[in-house]
């Protein structure tokens, strides 16, 4: 190019000056070596082809004066995926001494190069470990020579964790003035940073309204599916979220790879959890097995990061585990619909939407370096007007619409139902003061001790003691099939027909036959065991058992002639048995909440445990078997015959 300027007439050297000037281009100073440098264009330099390549490490090569004639020649955008292990590239440009004070923008791998100018190492770029590198991104350095002579030294090292994801080192190396680089800069980071405010925003609200589900546990403790599903929308949230800010170049690779990837084998998790918990159903063995399964893929996800095992095939298997859980749950939640599980259906469309859509971006992710070029716009933004939408987040954000109407009518309904329960629960309490005497009471013969412990907020067991005018009692203990409000209106019930009767007949075996009889009269579906006994002033004890446990005298087991519970057979007539009551005897009864208390190893308090502690108080029996495992009512009642007169010795 010089000889031929040279050659050129005076008048045609300023003709071709002016032209320069009109244009605004200035042509760099060349060094006295023959080196290729881009033109200026609007006061910057693309420095992109042109340079030297040579791999290993050898601090000698980022001298200025050092020999690199031998070198390879590459251009640095046409690199294609950066290769692992270190490599150094130099150039040398001459921008004249009008040019000594100049800006450098590299849009590289963060962690993975260093810069050095004339032999001096420039401050800022740094070789980081593994986990703290992250995709390519830019950087300006002020650069200065005094002579308008650059010698440019990059040395690199790429990790596994970079390579494996097949990226560039580089993306473009541009030199000029500061006004024109930091114009270039923004133009480059707009380019990169262009649609993540749509998926920052979605995945930020996933996780919000996983918090708010996890809120709603707080209120409807019962209601598991809100837990499942709060777990679900955060980890999706956190996995999408990370997973758009390192391919923005915001947070290191091993966001991804240690974290966000494994979160997707976790929110499968939860996914099928909460399919399950909303349709009520129990999860099989086969989607255990599975799930037990996915736990090998957060350690390939390491052993992609660490260069062991290839990222083309991670990502595959990556979207072979996930996208049939999508398709596999709406076909259950199908079925479930079509045996009458109405709100099953309403699942159906959500579920399929996050697992299939990150499945088929895994598809695309692979297909860019497998060459499978018509799945490649699997990882492409949808442009909606100047925004872009990533696959995930639409996948994400459908399921996010349809899930919160989906809860919205789940969480009306389950409150109406547990105000209807409150108040259910509220009448069976106000019923069940008829079944346990708020006092026992006083009488001159017997000393008198009761334990009751409901299972639950409103048990089945009740007893009574009556006094009658001829200084008898008659003493009742029963337990009501069923639970809650049913349970409790036929307690009260039959403790109405037990007075009523009892004000008339004294007698045990005809006061369970007439009992019986009214109940069948009532048309309940719940049957009661119970024991009546009759304890006589002179010690006489008259025991009619309908279907109850047996008694203890003394820490005696006492057996009685019994018939069926009551309440289930029209026209029974039970028997009677008679035993001594004599001065300072114990009786004691109970209900089957205490011989059935089993504990963490499945075994049963039983008879044996339970006679042992029958010369102890009631409420030490009674508590006996709450430690033990309580899973029943519990009720023993005790008398002891205390007479009047001093015990004969």
């Amino acid at each position: 190019m010089l000889p031929a300027l040279f050659r050129m007439s005076w008048r045609n050297r300023w003709a071709l000056a002016a032209l320069l000037v009109f244009l605004g281009v200035r042509t760099p100073v060349l060094s006295a070596a023959p080196v290729a440098v881009t033109q200026w264009h609007s006061g910057l330099v693309e420095l992109n082809q042109g340079w030297l390549e040579h791999d290993g490490d050898n601090p000698e090569w980022a001298r200025a004066e050092f020999d690199d004639s031998t070198w390879n020649t590459v251009d640095l955008e046409d690199l294609g995926p950066a290769l692992q292990g270190w490599h150094w590239y130099r150039r040398r440009v001459n921008f004249g001494p009008d040019k000594h004070d100049l800006r450098l923008l590299i849009a590289g791998g963060v962690g993975t190069y260093e810069v050095f100018i004339n032999g001096i190492r420039v401050p800022g770029p740094t070789l980081r470990s593994s986990v703290f590198v992250g995709r390519p991104v830019e950087a300006v350095f002020p650069v200065h020579s005094s002579d308008g002579v650059f010698e440019i030294a990059l040395r690199t090292r790429i990790p596994p964790s970079y390579s494996a994801w097949h990226l560039p080192q580089f993306t473009s190396v541009t030199m000029g003035l500061p006004t024109a680089i930091e114009y270039e800069m923004q133009a480059l980071e707009s380019q990169r940073l262009y649609g993540l405010g749509p998926s920052v925003f979605i995945n930020l609200l996933l996780c919000i309204a996983g918090i708010c589900a996890l809120a709603l546990y707080s209120f409807q403790p019962t209601e598991r599916e809100y837990i499942c599903l709060g777990l679900y929308l955060l980890l999706v949230g956190i996995s999408n979220g990370l997973s758009m800010l390192q391919s923005s170049g915001l947070v290191p690779l091993s966001a991804n790879f240690l974290i966000a990837d494994p979160l997707i084998y976790a929110w499968v998790i939860a996914q099928i959890e909460f399919t399950y918990s909303f349709a009520g159903r129990r999860v099989g063995r086969i989607w255990r097995i599975y799930e037990a399964s996915l736990l090998i893929g957060p350690i390939l996800a390491v052993l992609v990061w660490s260069g062991r095992f290839p990222s083309d095939t991670y990502a595959l298997i990556e979207a072979a585990v996930t996208a049939p859980v999508g398709l596999l749950l709406s076909i259950l939640l199908f079925i479930w619909y079509r045996k009458g599980n109405r709100e099953a259906g309403w699942l159906i469309l959500p579920s399929l939407a996050p697992a299939v859509t990150t499945a088929l971006f895994d598809l695309g992710t692979a297909s860019i370096t497998l060459g499978w070029q018509p799945f490649n716009f699997l990882v492409e933004a949808i442009r909606i007007g100047p925004m872009g939408l990533q696959l995930v987040d639409t996948g994400s954000l459908v399921f996010l619409l349809s899930i919160a109407a989906v809860m919205f009518f789940r969480f009306c309904r389950v409150v109406r139902e547990q105000a209807r329960t409150a108040a259910e629960l509220a009448a069976a309490r106000e019923m069940q003061q008829h079944l346990v005497p708020a006092m026992l009471p006083s009488l001159p013969n017997y000393e008198i001790e009761a334990a009751y412990l409901p299972a639950r907020e409103v048990g089945g067991d009740f007893f009574q003691v009556l006094p009658r005018p001829d200084g008898s009692i008659l003493v009742v203990i029963g337990d009501v099939s069923g639970k809650g409000l049913g349970a409790a209106m036929t307690g009260a019930f039959a403790i109405g027909a037990l007075h009523a009767l009892a004000a008339e007949i004294s007698d045990p075996p005809q006061l369970l036959s007439l009992w019986n009889r009214e109940l069948l009269r009532g048309k309940d579906n719940e049957f009661i065991t119970c024991l009546c006994v009759r304890l006589s002033p002179d010690g006489q004890m008259t025991i009619s058992n309908a279907g109850h446990l047996p008694f203890y005298r003394n820490s005696e087991e006492l057996t009685s002639e019994g018939g069926p519970p009551l309440g289930l057979f029209p026209d029974l007539v039970y028997s009677e048995s008679r035993f001594e009551f004599n001065c300072g005897d114990s009786l004691i009864l109970l209900s089957d909440g205490v011989v059935e208390a089993r504990d963490a190893n499945d075994e049963l308090f039983g008879f044996e445990r339970t006679q042992a502690l029958a010369g102890n108080s009631a409420h030490e029996i009674a508590s006996a078997a709450q430690q033990f495992g309580q899973e029943d009512d519990i009720t023993v009642l005790k008398l002891r015959h205390t007479p009047i007169e001093p015990c004969a010795v």
